[in-house]
């Protein structure tokens, strides 16, 4: 029996970056329909607690919310768990992340998300399209006074590319590096992530691996995928993370996710 729905955002349930005009609005009945029948629903995804609000604004309250990449987890408006990435080393991953031209970076902290300037493709796509809480500060190093869970790089669709040669290979084993989509790396803190938000989730609502069902389509959601017995990828997924998923789903552009919720709702029924 299913006690426990983990499910990704972008490229899972809407294209990346789409608001909630773009998620199709039988999600929330179902997620009101999966509390009803004792099943926890978590939303965990790489977007900040305010953006994951709005686009379950009418059935926010009912969710556990997993936020910046698994670094925070909030029910309703308590943080029940926090990775914060050290000042240091945000110090040294912004001064890295600087020389790699082409990117853009987005700091972002338990209170909201900073970026450069507002005037930049990033900030108005995080703001306008993502609905994300999000600050210009100009110096990311001076201006944040604000405990930081993320640091992500940004280009509109080589940041894997512009990242490979020298800067995930310098930080992967002093951070945890995530791929999420074309456009982003972002970089917490050695003990956070997806799986190990899911893993405290798990122990926190006595929650087992084969009571647990997620859904994912990028590097970033292999890791939650391991924490469960029933883990679909959407059809539009990376291939490795096809590989890693138990199962495979219609793509998000079909609701492949919400027909599956519906055969949740089925067995737990029968």
């Amino acid at each position: 029996m299913i006690r426990l729905v983990v499910c990704d955002v972008d490229g899972t349930l809407v294209k990346d970056g789409g608001s909630a005009s773009a998620l199709n609005p039988q999600y929330y009945e179902m997620v009101k329909e999966l509390t009803r029948n004792g099943i926890y629903v978590v939303i965990c995804s790489g977007r900040q607690k305010a953006s994951i609000e709005k686009l379950f604004e009418p059935v926010k309250d009912l969710l556990y919310i997993a936020a910046d990449g698994g670094s925070l987890i909030f029910r309703k408006e308590e943080c029940i768990y926090s990775q914060i990435l050290e000042k240091e080393i945000c110090r040294q991953i912004i001064d890295d992340a600087r020389k790699i031209e082409p990117c853009d970076i987005m700091v972002c902290g338990k209170k909201h998300a900073y970026a450069t300037s507002a005037d930049s493709e990033m900030y108005r796509w995080i703001s306008d399209s993502y609905g994300f809480d999000i600050r210009a500060v100009g110096d990311l190093q001076k201006n944040i006074s604000d405990d930081i869970v993320k640091i992500s790089l940004y280009h509109h669709n080589m940041v894997e590319q512009l990242t490979k040669d020298w800067f995930r290979p310098k930080w992967e084993e002093k951070v945890r590096l995530n791929l999420a989509g074309i456009q982003w790396l972002d970089c917490v803190p050695k003990e956070a992530g997806k799986g190990t938000a899911i893993a405290f989730l798990q122990e926190y609502l006595k929650v087992s691996p084969e009571e647990t069902c997620v859904f994912g389509d990028n590097e970033n959601d292999i890791a939650m995928m391991n924490q469960a017995k029933y883990s679909y990828a959407v059809a539009n997924a990376r291939e490795e993370v096809k590989r890693a998923a138990a199962y495979e789903c219609a793509p998000y552009w079909e609701d492949g996710v919400l027909a599956q919720w519906k055969k949740i709702l089925k067995e737990q029924e029968k």
